[in-house]
């Protein structure tokens, strides 16, 4: 997913996870909803939820599936389709986050050096054993979640780090990008890139 970010939100990146209860057996409520003033990124980590954004009708999301709410738009509801497991997002969001809830935890609050012509991204990278990657230059910081395997990043000076599935890290304003490794295993290593920089110039 790519979006501009409006120039007015407030500089202040967030990551949240929020842990969806089983549905109740009555119907759902749907209520006054909510907005956010910056755009919301959301990646269903587990279970199947339903949602809805208006102007959109309400859409069923599985594991590895997203969805983006714009900003203003009002969030009418989100809804654990399971009567028996919990529901599991993490949301990556740009601007004020609003009242926090009892099901939201905050992972991360970063502030922006800017908001001016700037968008963001949620980028989803697989990394083969033994492979290695960088993340692109950025004029702001970027968050990166582990969803599978062990990453190694690498940078100046030459500090090296690990993370697991299910790990946070930030990767700070850096015109030399982070490298990033996945250092061994037979299976492919997962993460989530959370980038703010620069407006692509448009092709003629």
């Amino acid at each position: 997913m790519q979006k501009p970010l409006p120039e007015d939100a407030e500089p202040r990146l967030s990551v949240v996870s929020i842990s969806v209860p089983p549905a109740p057996p009555e119907p759902r409520s749907t209520g006054a909803g909510h907005t956010h003033a910056g755009p919301v990124f959301a990646y269903i980590l587990q279970g199947n939820i339903e949602n809805q954004v208006e102007p959109d009708l309400p859409a069923v999301y599985k594991p590895g599936d997203f969805f983006y709410k714009a900003p203003g738009r009002v969030h009418r509801f989100l809804r654990n389709l399971s009567t028996t497991e919990p529901a599991k997002l993490i949301v990556f969001q740009s601007g004020a986050t609003g009242t926090p809830a009892p099901v939201i935890k905050t992972l991360h609050q970063e502030p922006l050096l800017t908001t001016k012509n700037q968008e963001v991204s949620l980028l989803r990278l697989t990394l083969a054993p033994l492979s290695l990657s960088e993340t692109p230059a950025h004029s702001n910081p970027d968050v990166i979640y582990v969803l599978e395997g062990k990453i190694e990043t690498t940078s100046t000076p030459n500090q090296t780090r690990t993370y697991n599935a299910g790990d946070l890290f930030l990767d700070p304003v850096n015109r030399a990008g982070l490298s990033l490794k996945h250092p061994s295993g037979s299976e492919p290593a997962k993460l989530l890139l959370y980038h703010v920089s620069e407006k692509r110039k448009q092709k003629e």
